[in-house]
């Protein structure tokens, strides 16, 4: 007979095997016992509160060369300025930074789905403006929007792509070309045409990859000094032609002749329209 050694004594088979019956149904019931206990619910994540959210000063150059690096490793323009502020801010700040998605903007790559319009590096960086500056009274609204559209001025008037992150590109030293307009299809197609170059080509990569880095790292100034309360609009200033347009059809001029103030914006006329400075 197979016997088994207990304090005392010996263990049967027969002892063994009604012991371990036993053992077993124990452990199945307290199992089901388990399986059958109600769950314990997951605590509701907490709201997030209203804008503005907080800014806390980061490190501009650092924030230009995270963009430079997530438009070639996280999908173009519009990832790349968002994710190079939010990323800062989610390990500076935390919550409720920390509640927003990384690819949030990675629709805006190549002028939002392909279609030339808005540079996507700007569209992601005022997403991040809009939150920190964001005011409840339209007076508030206006005034602090004006460092999207001054952003805007800004790039059009920018000769692109600047060195600031060449230590970092394969490519440095590239043409520069002025952007005239925020508009990705204006902004991208003047500067491929003058380096003899593709949309799809690494120099035009290399030239987006600069052109993200430098919006973020002027976005990261100026919210540094919005922050700081030392942020001051600058002063639009349209070029002549620009300047002639505005004053029948606004905007920014007090007293508008017979058509008045028709026209949104302060984007450069003679891109779309002919001059009429002397009509």
């Amino acid at each position: 007979m197979v016997t088994q050694e207990r304090s005392g004594g010996t263990l049967s088979r027969r002892e063994v095997l009604t012991l371990s019956t036993a053992m077993l149904a124990g452990s199945a019931i307290g199992g089901g016992l388990t399986a059958c206990a109600a769950p314990t619910p997951p605590a509701a994540p907490p709201d997030a509160p209203p804008l503005p959210w907080k800014w806390v000063e980061l490190d501009p150059l650092e924030a230009g060369r995270r963009a430079y690096r997530f438009y070639k490793e996280r999908g173009g323009c519009g990832t790349a300025s968002y994710l190079s502020l939010l990323s800062l801010l989610k390990e500076k700040v935390g919550y409720p930074w920390t509640t927003l998605p990384d690819m949030m903007m990675a629709h805006a790559a190549a002028g939002y789905g392909g279609h030339g319009t808005l540079c996507g590096a700007l569209g992601g960086a005022s997403t991040i403006i809009n939150m920190v500056t964001f005011g409840e009274v339209r007076d508030q609204y206006q005034q602090n929007s004006q460092m999207i559209d001054r952003l805007f001025w800004w790039y059009a008037e920018q000769d692109f792509p600047t060195d600031r992150f060449d230590d970092l590109s394969p490519l440095p030293g590239q043409i520069r070309v002025k952007a005239s307009s925020p508009l990705c299809h204006v902004s991208v197609s003047k500067w491929a045409v003058a380096a003899d170059a593709t949309v799809k080509s690494d120099a035009k990569i290399e030239r987006c990859a600069k052109v993200a880095g430098e919006v973020a790292y002027i976005v990261t100034t100026a919210l540094n000094e919005y922050s700081a309360g030392k942020w001051v609009p600058p002063v639009w200033k349209p070029s002549s032609e620009t300047a002639h347009c505005a004053h029948c059809h606004g905007p920014d001029y007090g007293e508008q002749k017979a058509k008045q103030w028709n026209q949104q914006g302060h984007m450069e006329c003679m891109l779309c329209h002919t001059d009429h400075t002397e009509y």
